[in-house]
């Protein structure tokens, strides 16, 4: 009996603790998870940016650690002093004096992932919180002071989670990954399938760079053998998907609990289809060039900048990469000098060419920059008007152009195109750092009027509403995308015209210039007052309200500005004898109206967008002072648009802008409605 009085007990039975080695997506669903980062099961599903798992300390050794992604050093001292505080908590102990500053080691278990600098830093005081009051201490230990720490977490495991916004080439949240984790990441068939048939319908970018029939043949056989598909189509594939679940996210205008959780489903696998797309063509060593790349990168940036708007500075460097990736495969030269390319690809060639030039002209008016590509290097031919049925891969020599009377998917992009090449010089003249002569202009707007007048189609020249009913949404938007191209390029050849216009001894072709930018602002914000309507449910554009809410707003930022500036200064513009009078004239009447109409308009989209909040709340700054003006016969002296745009920052080449050049706002007009609120008006 004394000896077993005096034998050990044995340690009392813990349940040893089960490490959790699969990701919590599949934890969750009780799938089979292979504990890579991300997983199969997860890539496959298209969940890629939620395979995450769970960190432990009690895993031993040997055991298989799964790849976690990488937090900051911050955070991880973050987790660390909470961790040991509610130890502490749970102990009922004192807070643990902290290690002297020279120690070599601390002495807390979890010291390999605290700073040195915190290590080091004195005890914790606590915290004091400031009221009116008065103020409340508790200290660290409190849970008070818990919950404040884990707030603070929280904010850091958002910003963590979440790649800055911007061009995914230049930093997004990419990692090289083998062709095998790519295919594996590729959805079933049904899924593609049901993405890209609204893709292919939205019109939106593929009718200029992807042969239906070709890329039906080519789609057929990756079904068949994903090993032997090339990299770059598949990446091709992966930003058409990444496109198509952006538009669907855009069809998506009913508000219940469903429908928020497809949203999230879509952005979710949004997310990992532009992940893949960059992957492939980082695989691919897309600077090389190569069968594929060009389309790829154009329908990305079409992702992240035409339809997103993310970085307008990122969407500027990403067009000028592709533009001379472009030229280093030869596009800036027309197929027909090298009897090597088969009468197929120079087809294709041209109309990828044209493509790029047309975005390098748009996000260069947006960024207020030159544009990248010009004339004197540039002999490529203008596309044929031809359906994909007209021509296929072995065709031996091509077909005429369809008569531009008839309407062909290619058809906006011929007609664009010439449109884009007297914008081209207009913006040429502009970045010219002497202004131009009067001659110059005149000669340059005749340029612009026969283009407009000879050169665009009759199927896509812009007459009268209503249209034919025959006429389909996509043709309808694209007839008032040609208009206002026109009148965009007339107000931005005549901008000068609104600051230099004399205050006495003018003339009247110094009045002209302002009547031309008046009248084709007013054109384009009738064309926002249109197409709000006719996108209303149940309207003809209800179908395309996406692409009318994305494709035309900056330009009618442009207008908007333009009828502001006016206003501001309209005693300068009015003639004499209707300066002086406490009434407006019917010009400056006409123009408060539309602004009147067109701040409606901003208000019902502020609903839904935040850039339209902004734009209405800035409009009715505007339409209150003008108001103040109109019953006193005066603007009020203590808002000067003037003065707003000088005090602008320098533009991208480090020139400030001054009376003598358009301010900046007119190219970026979203700056310009910035200052407005920024000031408030007073």
């Amino acid at each position: 009996m004394a000896d077993n009085a005096q034998r050990p007990r044995p340690p009392p039975k813990r349940r040893r603790d089960k490490v959790q080695l699969s990701c919590d997506p599949c934890r969750h669903r009780k799938l089979k998870c292979d504990r890579q980062h991300p997983c199969g099961t997860c890539s496959r599903r298209g969940l890629t940016n939620s395979c995450n798992y769970a960190t432990t300390s009690s895993t031993t050794p040997d055991a298989p650690r799964p790849v976690a992604p990488q937090q900051s050093t911050s955070l991880h001292g973050r987790l660390s002093e909470l961790e040991s505080l509610v130890v502490t908590l749970m102990k009922g102990q004192s807070l643990p004096t902290p290690p002297a500053p020279k120690s070599p080691r601390p002495s807390s278990p979890l010291a390999d992932v605290v700073p040195e600098n915190e290590a080091a830093s004195p005890a914790d005081p606590g915290i004091l919180k400031l009221r009116e009051s008065g103020t409340s201490y508790v200290q660290s230990a409190h849970w008070e002071a818990i919950l404040t720490k884990i707030r603070g977490l929280k904010e850091d495991l958002v910003t963590d989670s979440h790649a800055p916004p911007g061009s995914h080439l230049f930093y997004g949240p990419n990692r090289h990954a083998t062709r095998d984790e790519i295919l594996a990441a590729v959805p079933p068939r049904a899924v593609v399938d049901r993405l890209m048939a609204p893709h292919f319908d939205s019109y939106i970018i593929t009718p200029y760079l992807i042969h239906d029939k070709k890329f039906l043949r080519e789609y057929e056989a990756f079904w068949k053998d994903l090993s032997a598909t090339p990299i770059a189509w598949i990446g091709l594939m992966f930003s058409m998907l990444y496109v198509a679940t952006q538009l669907q996210t855009f069809t998506i205008d009913f508000t219940d609990g469903r429908a928020e959780s497809l949203k999230a489903e879509y952005l979710t696998q949004k997310d990992a289809f532009r992940e893949k797309a960059v992957q492939c063509l980082i695989l691919a060593k897309y600077t090389t060039g190569g069968p594929y790349i060009l389309e790829t990168l154009i329908t990305v940036l079409t992702g992240e900048f035409v339809l997103l708007k993310e970085s307008a500075t990122d969407g500027w460097l990403l067009i000028g990469m592709i533009l001379q990736i472009a030229i280093r495969m030869g596009y800036h030269r027309d197929p027909d000098h090298f009897p090597g390319i088969s009468p197929f690809e120079s087809e294709m060639r041209r109309r990828i060419w044209t493509t790029i030039l047309q975005l390098d002209l748009v996000i260069s008016l947006e960024m207020g920059v030159p544009r990248s590509a010009t004339n004197t290097h540039i002999d490529t031919k203008e596309p044929r008007n031809l359906r994909d049925c007209d021509f296929e891969e072995d065709t031996a020599e091509m077909p005429p152009s369809r008569p531009e009377t008839e309407w062909t998917p290619v058809l906006p992009l011929i007609a664009r195109g010439r449109l884009i090449s007297a914008l081209g010089l207009i913006c040429d003249i502009n970045a010219d750092i002497n202004p131009p002569s009067y001659d110059e202009v005149i000669k340059v707007d005749a340029l612009l009027e026969d283009v407009h007048n000879r050169a665009i189609p009759a199927v896509l020249r812009w007459e009268t509403m209503p249209h034919p009913i025959t006429d389909g949404p996509n043709l309808v938007i694209q007839r008032v995308s040609m208009e206002t191209t026109y009148n965009k390029s007339r107000i931005l050849l005549y901008r000068r015209a609104l600051i230099s216009y004399p205050v006495r001894q003018y003339q009247e072709r110094d009045r002209e210039p302002v009547r031309i930018c008046l009248d084709s602002a007013l054109k384009i914000l009738s064309f926002q007052q249109m197409l709000h309507e006719e996108s209303q449910p149940f309207g003809r554009l209800s179908q395309l309200r996406w692409k009318v809410t994305r494709i035309f707003n900056l330009d009618v930022l442009l207008a908007t500005s333009v009828l502001c500036l006016y206003l501001q200064d309209v005693d300068k513009f009015e003639l004499p004898e209707t300066a002086g009078e406490t009434t407006w004239s019917p010009r400056a009447e006409e123009i408060r109206q539309q602004l009147t109409i067109s701040h409606k308009i901003w208000l019902e989209m502020s609903t839904a967008s935040v850039e339209a909040a902004k734009v209405a709340k800035a409009l009715s700054i505007v339409l209150k002072n003008t108001e103040e003006s109109a019953d006193d016969g005066s603007w009020p002296a203590s808002y000067d648009f003037l003065t707003d745009f000088d005090a602008m920052p320098p533009n991208g080449f480090g020139a400030t802008f001054n009376n003598q050049y358009f301010p900046s706002g007119f190219y970026s007009p979203r700056t310009f409605f910035d200052n407005v609120l920024e000031t408030g008006g007073t």
